[in-house]
């Protein structure tokens, strides 16, 4: 895998990460911090998200998020969403 996808490059070591195309179940606001910026997430929309933690978090409560830039990022819960395909899946060394 090259360092340029999310994932092992982008995060540290010993944490997992999952990739994956998902479909928004209710609708939810989420705000940037850098860009500042509103987000309305609507039922029924499928894109591509990211979550990731330490081995000892809970997968099933983990947020997702829209990429790796932590001010840019927009933040879901994990009840609004459900996960249609993933598409890269690591486990901490």
């Amino acid at each position: 895998m090259s360092d340029r996808k999310a994932g092992r490059g982008d995060l540290a070591a010993g944490l997992w990460f999952m990739r994956a195309r998902v479909r928004i179940l209710t609708e939810h606001q989420s705000t940037s911090v850098d860009p500042l910026g509103l987000r309305i997430f609507r039922p029924g929309e499928e894109l591509e998200m990211l979550r990731w933690g330490r081995p000892w978090d809970e997968a099933e409560g983990t947020p997702w998020w829209t990429s790796l830039d932590m001010q840019g990022a927009h933040i879901v819960p994990a009840a609004k969403v459900q996960v249609l395909e993933v598409l890269e899946e690591q486990q901490p060394d």
